[in-house]
């Protein structure tokens, strides 16, 4: 049997959601904890009663690194015996930046309480709860490691989400220019339902620029169509 070979690197990913700020006794008080309402928003809102992924960002009161953020996680993830992944990133919303950790991959809502204080225990300190709102439209950017198989021309599988799949572009596109087309490409109706956002690896002494598609039970002739419009369009 041939073994899968799993392609480890390190880069970032932009994308758009909205988030509401969460209101709840259990959380740290005055910690403002954001959570994606509709995560996926180009592929959830067309499917009706789907099950989404709980997506929150602790939102940081400060420009901690992001070796100081996943050496806090690797050190949590000893002792905390429940899943969760974590990644660093910056929230764009109301016209200001702030860092913050995404947390996802949670077995129980109530966990991010707990992942709160032992952040703050790592000494992490929170942006201040200044006001509540809710669905308002943030850009997020992460930096996080990406676990890829290849499966084709350019296109890869992630091996540690389900529904993700990638595929590689001749260049980098700005964000307005991404979304543009991205609506162009849905307007194939044959390539309805699916979430992407931009995303990027370092590798060869260089950038290497792709996009994130999310569809659930996501197949690989799925990805090499929506990809293949893609490039045609760019063309």
């Amino acid at each position: 049997m041939e073994k899968t070979v799993i392609i480890e690197k390190f880069g970032g990913l932009l994308k758009e959601e909205p988030l509401s700020c969460v209101n709840n006794e259990m959380f740290l008080p005055n910690a403002c904890l954001l959570e994606a309402v509709s995560p996926f928003l180009g592929y959830y809102s067309q499917i009706r009663g789907a099950v989404k992924p709980t997506y929150f960002y602790m939102m940081l009161d400060g420009n901690y690194s992001i070796e100081k953020i996943n050496r806090a996680t690797l050190k949590i993830k000893k002792f905390f015996n429940h899943p969760f992944d974590a990644a660093a990133g910056y929230v764009h919303i109301f016209d200001h930046y702030h860092r913050a950790i995404r947390i996802r991959n949670l077995e129980e809502y109530g966990h991010i309480g707990l992942l709160q204080k032992f952040y703050k225990e790592e000494g992490f300190a929170y942006h201040k709860k200044v006001k509540s709102f809710d669905n308002e439209t943030a850009v997020i950017s992460l930096s996080k490691l990406f676990y890829l198989e290849a499966v084709g021309d350019l296109l890869y599988i992630d091996k540690s989400q389900p529904h993700h799949g990638y595929f590689v572009l001749p260049g980098y596109l700005p964000w307005k220019e991404f979304k543009d087309l991205t609506a162009e490409v849905k307007f194939d109706i044959n390539l309805l339902y699916f979430d992407a956002a931009t995303a990027f690896i370092y590798e060869n002494h260089g950038i290497t620029d792709m996009v994130r598609v999310y569809k659930e039970h996501l197949t690989v002739e799925n990805l090499a169509a929506i990809r293949d419009r893609y490039l045609h369009l760019l063309k």
